[in-house]
């Protein structure tokens, strides 16, 4: 039987990503609300994963656009909004493992990039390797995806603007367990700054990494993919957000409801590499 049980914390503060230093300010930790949800289903049943409910419910609430993806056995359970958009600073984690790869002496380089998603640190990391051994850790984590190569927003990295789908970025978090190297970006990943622990990170045990930004109205998206525990194991989830205000600020509420949503539906499938 599978059990999963998890804590709430809804905080929302404001931290640096792939958007230039020192831009926004920060806001206010709100709740600590933990909770408790248990679900039996027999471990090897399939699991229904109604994730189209959840997006509806945050979507009636904040307005704009959400996405939402769960890595099942082999399949993605995708709904919402799953097109190919800037990664931000979600791109950050093949960076760092490709990084780790040639050079292990850029750990803390690589620490930083994930857990504070310190930009300058992510630039030492992309001059130290390039796009190719970026696309060789995305290839081999079947992420559906290849990094950038030109920079398509001058204030912006070139990594950053990456297009990559939630469904895909489930799938590459599903297989990350299993890549070569990736052992401390996914320790990283566990110790991200209590700043952003927004969304995903009000659920105690995810390892996450968020990335956030602009379009070029200046409307802001936020996602966040990584690996929430279950009793069985992990699932691997993916997100997407972009309330109707085009704030920051609600970017990171709206990932945090959908964060809970997420834990409301109950059991959540194990994810599994190799």
């Amino acid at each position: 039987m599978r059990r999963l049980t998890v804590g709430l914390l809804a905080g929302m503060l404001l931290a640096g990503c792939t958007i230039p230093t020192g831009e926004e300010p920060a806001p206010t930790p709100l709740i600590d609300a933990p909770v408790d949800i248990p679900v039996d289903v027999p471990v090897d049943a399939p699991v229904d994963v109604p994730v189209a409910a959840a997006v509806t419910a945050v979507t009636a609430g904040f307005r704009g656009t959400a996405g939402l993806a769960v890595v099942d056995g082999s399949e993605v359970v995708a709904a919402g909004e799953d097109a190919a958009a800037p990664a931000w600073s979600t791109i950050k984690v093949p960076l760092a493992i490709a990084a780790l790869r040639g050079d292990p002496g850029l750990a803390d380089t690589a620490s930083a990039a994930i857990r504070v998603s310190d930009n300058d640190a992510a630039e030492v990391l992309w001059t130290a390797v390039g796009a190719e051994a970026v696309d060789a850790v995305l290839a081999e984590g079947h992420a559906g995806t290849t990094v950038a190569r030109e920079r398509l927003r001058p204030e912006y990295s070139i990594a950053g603007q990456t297009a990559w789908a939630p469904s895909d970025q489930a799938r590459f978090a599903a297989h990350l367990p299993c890549l070569a190297g990736a052992e401390p970006v996914l320790a990283d990943m566990a110790m991200i700054d209590p700043t952003q622990a927004w969304g995903l990170g009000t659920i105690p045990g995810a390892r996450f990494k968020g990335g956030w930004g602009p379009d070029p109205a200046g409307i802001y998206t936020a996602r966040q993919f990584g690996l929430v525990p279950t009793d069985e194991g992990q699932a691997a989830v993916a997100l997407t957000v972009t309330p109707q205000s085009g704030t920051f600020e609600d970017a990171q509420a709206m990932a945090t409801a959908l964060a809970r949503e997420l834990v409301d539906l109950g059991a959540l499938p194990t994810a599994r590499c190799g």
